[in-house]
């Protein structure tokens, strides 16, 4: 699907195709596609990866094309589906940007939400690469916030049971955390490139758009660190916790194997099938020894039920 819009010094207008100076190529087929990289002499593999959370966040000027000025952006935006997996949330907005035209390819409803929140501030290119960052780094970090909540409830978790249940959110949580953080540092390679970038900044001509991108860019990777070393000292709890309940189990059985192998070696004694043993001839021998056997084994029971192992 293609979207024609015109950006004015009002805004952003929808257009018609010979009008246009901004082609949205919304989850647009091979064929769509093909045919912009021919009209515009573009490189062939320009798209490659477009639908893909894998695909590497960039900043590169394009020579040889029919466009003048001409440079490839390509951003990783948060989708707001929050039921769905992490890495299909995870998709990429690639931006063309030239003195004729701007081509944005997305597979998300990313550029209808932008337009309705920022439709008359957009009003150059450079203003549309710049409220999309914004955009984008508000999602990252709503979505960071979001991950606060489940850590928040992983960490009670952590001091009170390690089920397997807990266990797989943490894993889950730890999931997500590691596809936030590389995105987030991959694509702030990108956006460092892109704001230094001479000719970016001065076609702008907003220090204070820069600044809050540079905030927001600080925001949610401050967010990411403390956010992952949390989850790190969660992990570790958890691990600590098993470690503990193990132990006091281990305790519990060494200390039911020793209570059961007195009476056991007792008994194993007298019922060695040999002269000389006490009470051999006695009709009470066996209640005798039964009578020692359990005593000695209720003994060292109680003895150690109140022994301190932690000195």
């Amino acid at each position: 699907m293609i979207d024609y819009y015109t950006i004015t010094a009002s805004g952003i207008k929808p257009s018609s195709a010979e009008q246009a100076n901004w082609i949205v190529l919304k989850d647009a087929d091979h064929k769509e596609v093909d045919q912009m990289i021919q009209k515009y002499d573009l490189p062939a593999d320009l798209f490659v990866g477009r639908d893909q959370p894998e695909e590497v966040s960039r900043f590169e000027k394009l020579k040889e094309t029919a466009l003048s000025h001409c440079y490839s952006l390509v951003l990783i935006n948060l989708n707001a589906e929050a039921d769905a997996e992490i890495e299909d949330r995870l998709q990429p907005v690639s931006f063309v940007v030239s003195d004729e035209v701007v081509i944005t390819y997305t597979s998300a409803d990313f550029i209808e939400t932008l337009i309705e929140r920022q439709q008359s501030k957009i009003t150059s290119p450079e203003r549309l690469i710049t409220y999309s960052l914004l955009s984008i780094y508000s999602h990252f970090i709503k979505q960071l916030m979001e991950l606060k909540k489940r850590i928040d409830k992983l960490d009670q978790a952590a001091r009170k049971t390690t089920e397997n249940k807990e266990l797989f959110n943490l894993a889950d949580t730890e999931r997500d955390m590691v596809y936030l953080d590389h995105t987030l540092d991959d694509q702030g390679e990108t956006v460092d490139a892109l704001l230094k970038d001479e000719d970016f900044s001065k076609r702008l001509a907003d220090d204070a758009l820069l600044y809050d991108i540079r905030l927001r860019q600080r925001h949610a990777n401050k967010l990411v660190v403390v956010y992952r070393d949390l989850l790190e000292t969660i992990g570790g709890l958890f691990t600590d916790m098993m470690d503990n309940n193990l132990n006091h189990l281990m305790k519990y059985l060494d200390s039911a194997a020793l209570v059961i192998s007195i009476p056991a070696l007792i008994t194993g004694i007298w019922g060695m099938n040999a002269g000389g043993m006490p009470w051999e001839n006695s009709k009470l021998g066996f209640l005798v020894v039964m009578v020692i056997a359990t005593l000695l084994g209720v003994l060292s029971a109680v003895y150690l039920s109140k022994k301190d192992y932690s000195k």
